[in-house]
């Protein structure tokens, strides 16, 4: 019984919330905040004192990659270090942003 508890850590989750906040930086990306986690579902993005919704095109335990077409923006979030890259046409902005997690 003791086991079946420590393997289901979330089973008790109710639900989580995770936000990269990203100082000051060319892209004038702020922050991105992250409330659901499957393919298709949708997180948003704080830049250029705009609110946008990226579209999530990959998950996994290491990686996120989320979208936008209008403009077309992507970003994979590095999950360990909560490094960024995003690609505007052909830029690549790299961003050390600071993650925040929020549990219940």
């Amino acid at each position: 019984m003791f086991s079946f508890l420590i393997s289901c850590e979330d089973l008790f989750l109710r639900f989580k919330y995770e936000t990269y906040e990203c100082g000051k930086n060319k892209f004038n990306l702020k922050k991105i905040f992250v409330k659901n986690y499957s393919v298709g579902d949708f997180v948003d993005v704080e830049m250029d004192d705009l609110t946008h919704r990226f579209k999530i095109i990959e998950n996994s335990e290491n990686f996120m990659v989320i979208e936008e077409n209008d403009p077309n923006i992507t970003i994979k979030i590095n999950k360990s270090t909560d490094e960024l890259d995003a690609r505007v046409k052909n830029h690549i902005y790299k961003l050390n942003c600071e993650k925040h997690l929020f549990r219940m």
